[in-house]
């Protein structure tokens, strides 16, 4: 950490997800796009992409936050019952969706599917948020909740890269965030999309995998 204009700003990612400052996103991991009994897996859709990719990923990295004490935070992505939350831009937006298209089921306030995916098992003390648009900041008590747990830094995992996880991620910085992405910890169903989102990402913010952060993690807590 160096002053600069001012202002005392970590130099290092390692200094960014300090367990004491950091809390975990993860984004949009629910029962109809992750789990088999969910709406995209029981219309035949594949979802290997999140279940033998990111999933892995994240539980391994919820469980030392866990283990840690790190704020988490899951966020879900929601459809209205009604469509009386969706504008006619955001229903054509979801309508060109590579794997939500034509689903009017699918991730509907109040169903099962809508839910945090069950294998996470979310606790009783760690927050759920629902959210209507791509950024978990929009018209969400996000930016509250953070500021109340003095959190300067966000860990972001899940769904989908190029889409929430991005929208988020970019958020984070302008509401006064230290984002740290890890890079197997998210997922898309166009690897091209996941590809390419990753490369922005990459050039704009920290990014690190799974193993690099648990690394950094399992220090701290040796040395604490």
């Amino acid at each position: 950490m160096r002053k600069i204009q001012g202002k005392m700003v970590y130099e290092t990612v390692e200094e960014i997800v300090q367990p004491k400052h950091a809390a975990l996103l993860v984004i949009d991991v629910q029962n109809d796009n992750s789990s088999p009994r969910g709406s995209l897996a029981s219309k035949g859709q594949d979802i290997s992409w999140m279940t033998k990719t990111a999933l892995p990923n994240i539980k391994l990295v919820l469980a030392e936050a866990r283990r840690l004490g790190v704020m988490i935070i899951f966020t879900r992505t929601t459809k209205s019952p009604d469509g009386s939350i969706e504008s006619a831009p955001m229903i054509r937006h979801m309508a060109k969706s590579p794997h939500s298209a034509g689903l009017l089921d699918y991730e509907v306030e109040g169903t099962w599917g809508h839910e945090v995916l069950d294998e996470l098992e979310p606790r009783p003390n760690e927050r759920q948020i629902t959210k209507y648009r791509s950024s978990a900041f929009i018209g969400t008590p996000l930016d509250i909740v953070l500021k109340g747990r003095n959190i300067e830094s966000a860990v972001v995992v899940g769904l989908v890269t190029q889409g929430c996880v991005m929208a988020t991620t970019k958020d984070l910085l302008h509401y006064g965030y230290y984002p740290v992405l890890v890079s197997d910890g998210v997922a898309s169903s166009r690897r091209d999309f996941h590809e390419a989102a990753l490369v922005l990402m990459r050039h704009q913010y920290d990014v690190i995998t799974t193993a690099e952060l648990l690394k950094m993690w399992r220090s701290v807590a040796v040395t604490q």
